[in-house]
């Protein structure tokens, strides 16, 4: 379930910073609001399967850290593991908050809100902040990949296929 939960979550938040890069380059039409629509509901789906994730976590702890690795390397892992958790719910939040005076739309499905009373200020300082959120969720994956990368070719330990091939 771990892993399933993580390579899922993993294509969900790539294909949403994409989307949302290609969002920021269009200009104001319907095609622009469709796309919106679809990230904001998929972002959504990673909300939920964030918060399931979580409670996976806290309820079947992963695999121990390898006992030869250095200390420092384990709290750099734990840190950049909980920062994503952190900078990704941060990311939702903002966007949802963004997004949250006016209804919100879960693929055409149905709808919910508005969340917040309008407010000019507000929506522009969340819309900044999710506009620049996803270059903390970039790096902090950077990290989490090249690590992954490092224990795989350079260490030769089975850290990276403790979440592909077991």
């Amino acid at each position: 379930m771990a892993k399933l939960l993580h390579w899922v979550s993993a294509l969900l938040l790539v294909g949403l910073v994409i989307a949302g890069l290609i969002i920021a380059g269009m200009e104001r039409g319907p095609e622009k609001k469709e796309l919106e629509g679809i990230h904001i509901s998929v972002g959504l789906v990673l909300l939920a399967l964030m918060t399931l994730r979580l409670v996976w976590k806290l309820r079947n702890p992963a695999p121990a850290d390898p006992v030869d690795v250095p200390g420092w390397q384990n709290t750099t892992a734990f840190l950049t593991h909980w920062g994503l958790y952190a900078a990704i719910y941060f990311q939702i939040t903002v966007g949802i908050l963004g997004e949250g005076q006016r209804p919100i739309a879960f693929f055409g499905l149905f709808e919910f809100g508005p969340l917040l009373e309008p407010n000019e200020a507000r929506h522009e300082l969340f819309e900044e902040l999710h506009e620049t959120g996803w270059i903390v969720i970039a790096v902090l994956t950077g990290v989490h990949v090249l690590a992954a990368l490092y224990h795989h070719f350079i260490r030769k330990d089975n850290v990276l296929r403790r979440m592909t091939t077991g």
